[in-house]
C-alpha cells in the first residue's frame, strides 16, 4: 500500500508540475515544447488548460494533450533551437557502453549491432532497467551462440550530473564458464554535450580481471545528428595499458537512431555499425 500510495503521488506531484508549466506559458504568451510518451515531439502556443489536458496550436494542427500521456513539456526558447528537439532514443549509452543516464519507465529499445548481434532494454522504472542480448551467427546451433543478461540502476544527482552501476552476463559460445562484468559511470550533461567517465572489472573462474577505464562522449549538434566517440583503456602486460579509440556519428531519429562509426587499436581500424529502434 505504501507503494502504490508513493507512485501514485509522484505521479500527481508531475502531473501538476505539466499543468502549472502550460499555465506559465500562456500566461507569458510563449510557446511549449510536449514530448509524448510514445516519442512524438511537439512544439506550439496554448490555446487551453484544463484540469486533465491541453490544448496547443502546432504547426499540424491544435492538438488536446492528456497529461497523462505527456513525458515532458518545457517553454520553448526561440534563442535556443534545441528546446523543441525530439528525444534522443539513445542518450543512455554510447557505441557499446552504458552512460550514467537512465532510460526511462516504460520505455525500451531494441538494438542490432553488424547483422549478428541483437540486444533489448527496457526501463522498469526511471531509476532501474534491465536487459539481455544474443548473437545470430549462421551455421551454428543455439548453443554456440553468445547470451547476455543484465540490470541498471541509476539516478541523477542534479540537472547536470547522472550516475548509475551496471552488472551483465555474458555466455560467450560454447565456453561453460561465463563472465560477469561490474562497471561504473558517471555523466556530465550541459545543453547537448554528454561527457562520460567509465571503469569496471570482469569475473571468471574465481579470478576478476584489472580494472578497465572508458571515456567518451555524444555532441548532439542538430535535431538529427550527433558526434559520438568511446574510448576504451585496458591494462596489458609490464604495468602497461593499450587502448580502443573510436569515432563517429549518430543519425537520429523520432524513434531510432542509426550509428556509424570506426575502432582502431594500434594500426588496425575496423567500421562498427548498429541500429536501435525504440518501442
Amino acid at each position: 500500500h505504501l507503494l502504490l500510495l508513493t507512485l501514485s503521488f509522484s505521479v500527481s506531484a508531475q502531473i501538476s508540475q505539466f499543468k502549472a508549466t502550460f499555465i506559465k506559458a500562456q500566461q507569458e504568451n510563449k510557446q511549449v515544447t510536449v514530448i509524448l510518451t510514445n516519442g512524438n515531439t511537439y512544439v506550439g502556443s496554448i490555446i487551453s488548460v484544463e484540469e486533465e489536458s491541453a490544448g496547443v496550436e502546432t504547426k499540424d494542427g491544435v492538438f488536446n494533450f492528456r497529461y497523462d500521456r505527456i513525458k515532458n513539456v518545457k517553454i520553448y526558447n526561440p534563442d535556443d533551437k534545441s528546446t523543441g528537439w525530439r528525444d534522443n532514443p539513445s542518450k543512455n549509452k554510447l557505441f557499446i557502453t552504458q552512460t550514467g543516464k537512465m532510460l526511462d519507465k516504460g520505455s525500451g529499445y531494441y538494438q542490432n549491432t553488424f547483422i549478428f548481434f541483437s540486444n533489448f532494454s527496457y526501463g522498469i522504472t526511471n531509476g532501474i532497467s534491465v536487459d539481455a542480448g544474443f548473437s545470430m551467427f549462421p551455421g551454428l546451433g543455439i548453443e554456440n551462440q553468445m547470451f547476455t543478461a543484465g540490470a541498471k540502476i541509476g539516478t541523477s544527482l542534479n540537472s547536470t550530473l547522472y550516475v548509475s552501476g551496471n552488472i551483465k552476463y555474458y555466455r560467450v559460445f560454447d565456453i561453460d564458464e561465463g563472465i560477469t562484468s561490474l562497471f561504473g559511470s558517471i555523466t556530465y550533461s550541459k545543453s547537448q554535450l554528454d561527457l562520460t567517465a567509465s571503469t569496471g572489472v570482469g569475473f571468471a573462474d574465481n579470478s576478476s580481471s584489472n580494472a578497465l577505464l572508458i571515456l567518451g562522449g555524444q555532441y548532439r549538434i542538430s535535431e538529427r545528428f550527433a558526434f559520438l566517440s568511446e574510448n576504451i583503456i585496458f591494462p596489458s602486460g609490464d604495468a602497461g595499458s593499450d587502448a580502443l579509440l573510436s569515432f563517429g556519428g549518430r543519425i537520429i531519429g523520432s524513434k531510432s537512431a542509426f550509428d556509424l562509426g570506426f575502432f582502431g587499436i594500434e594500426e588496425i581500424l575496423f567500421p562498427f555499425v548498429s541500429y536501435t529502434i525504440k518501442f
